[in-house]
């Protein structure tokens, strides 16, 4: 048997943790064999506890539940599985989908800005901003890319009237802050958390697979 486990960072926001086993059950559903969620930090269980859940014989397949390859995919994540007692199968980071991408801008229907939470990588930041120049390209709906926090453009950057698509997997502070300037700015707003959306957990459950 195969043991899928998504690998969040972790939030100080409880609502983060019941999204990430939500998500967790949406993708064994759709993958066909158990998927748990596990941790970094801040919550749990953590990683090492939900490995020890599956059977000796059993293949353990670790995805980073992280939409760039920056700090924790570099460092924490390869830190977390070199400290486990079994060998895993640990799976790129999750990125960025391009079905995801592409469903989430056809959704906004129009000019629009996609905000991820940021990062000091800049070959991260460029990353993210071709990801959403290629979906553009695919869909025909012009977009462009903005962080939350960190270097780079910003949303209130953007000009009025674009609607604002959150890059963003749960619930949390960044969520929570990318709506509220949304919510005083001049920008509509097409969805919310990406663990809502059946592409994504589509998208993870056919990285489970492989």
């Amino acid at each position: 048997m195969t043991l899928g486990v998504l690998l969040a960072h972790g939030s100080p926001d409880p609502r983060s943790a019941r999204w990430v086993a939500c998500a967790a059950a949406g993708a064994s559903d759709r993958a066909g064999f158990p998927v748990v969620g596990a941790f970094l930090d801040h919550d749990f269980p953590r990683l090492d506890d939900a490995v020890a859940s599956a059977g000796a014989d059993d293949e353990v397949v670790v995805l980073p539940l992280l939409l760039s390859a920056a700090f924790h995919a570099r460092v924490d994540v390869p830190a977390a599985v070199a400290a486990l007692p079994r060998p895993v199968t640990l799976l790129d980071p999750l990125g960025h989908p391009p079905e995801v991408l592409d469903a989430a801008l056809l959704r906004a229907g129009a000019s629009c800005v996609v905000v991820a939470a940021g990062t000091k990588v800049d070959d991260e930041r460029a990353a993210f901003a071709d990801a959403v120049a290629v979906a553009s390209a695919r869909t025909g709906v012009p977009a462009s890319a903005a962080f939350a926090t960190g270097p780079g453009a910003r949303l209130a950057e953007s000009a009025p009237g674009t609607v604002v698509v959150p890059w963003l997997l749960a619930p949390g502070r960044l969520l929570d802050s990318v709506l509220a300037a949304a919510a005083e700015s001049p920008y509509a707003v097409a969805g919310g958390p990406l663990l809502d959306e059946p592409t994504m957990l589509d998208a993870i459950a056919a990285r489970l697979i492989r």
